[in-house]
C-alpha cells in the first residue's frame, strides 16, 4: 500500500491531517485523544477516516 495522507476527524469532532504510515503516536490537537499508532507498518487509525489526501 502506498503511503499518502489521511484528513481524520477525532470523536470530538476536530479534524486534522495523519501519515498513514506514521511511526508514533498521533494525538488530538483539541481533546488530546489518540487518532492513530503505529503497527510495524500502516498506521492504525483511531478516529473517523474523512478524507485521503494522495
Amino acid at each position: 500500500m502506498a503511503s499518502k495522507y489521511l484528513k481524520v476527524q477525532c470523536k470530538c469532532g476536530s479534524e486534522q491531517t495523519v501519515f498513514s504510515h506514521t511511526t508514533s503516536v498521533v494525538k488530538c490537537n483539541q481533546c488530546k485523544e489518540p487518532l492513530a499508532h503505529q503497527s510495524g507498518g500502516t498506521a492504525v487509525i483511531d478516529g473517523k477516516i474523512v478524507e485521503e489526501l494522495g
